[in-house]
């Protein structure tokens, strides 16, 4: 008798267990087709389609105001910080360092050391000498032993002096 009592027990159970799961699945079915009932009876136009892209433009506008907020924020920390490690090495060096730096006499540079030319020059001029040739930048670079970035960099660098000469000779253009 008791296996029969464990056995009606156990069917009452998942029969519980099944009603409340149909109840459930009715609840659902009723509650979305109340969704689609006020989806059809919602007026759908243009005045719900303003008020999305207004709120879309409002949601955007506070993002980018927020990023914005935050780098202008990090900017400051950073320059902060680098506000404190120059206050820290100039505090660090010797006051009587800087007074015979800042009172000492500036010497003029020697004749021989002024006529010795500059290694850097010597190659910049190179650089430039070749590509007036219409050497190719590869070839520059392969010629010289140099990188070619740096060949790069002395060609742009010698283009915007001489733009910016001309500028300086013709302010009215």
């Amino acid at each position: 008798m008791a296996l029969h009592t464990l056995n009606f027990w156990e069917i009452a159970i998942d029969a519980t267990q099944i009603s409340l799961c149909g109840l459930i699945l009715l609840f659902l079915i009723r509650n979305h087709m109340k969704f689609k009932r006020l989806n059809l009876n919602a007026p759908s136009g243009e005045g719900s389609q303003k008020f999305n892209t207004a709120f879309a433009v409002e949601a955007v506008r506070q993002q980018t105001e927020l990023a914005f907020n935050h780098v202008l924020e990090t900017i400051d920390k950073e320059r902060q910080t680098l506000h404190a490690y120059f206050e820290l090495r100039e505090s660090q060096l010797a006051p009587g360092l800087l007074k015979s730096v800042s009172s000492g006499r500036i010497e003029p540079i020697s004749s021989t050391k002024a006529s010795e030319p500059d290694i850097a020059d010597e190659i910049y001029s190179e650089i430039e000498g070749l590509s007036d040739q219409g050497v190719s930048l590869a070839d520059i670079a392969d010629k010289l032993n140099l990188p070619r970035g740096e060949v790069d960099l002395v060609l742009k660098l010698k283009r915007l002096s001489i733009e910016s000469a001309k500028a300086n000779d013709n302010p009215q253009e």
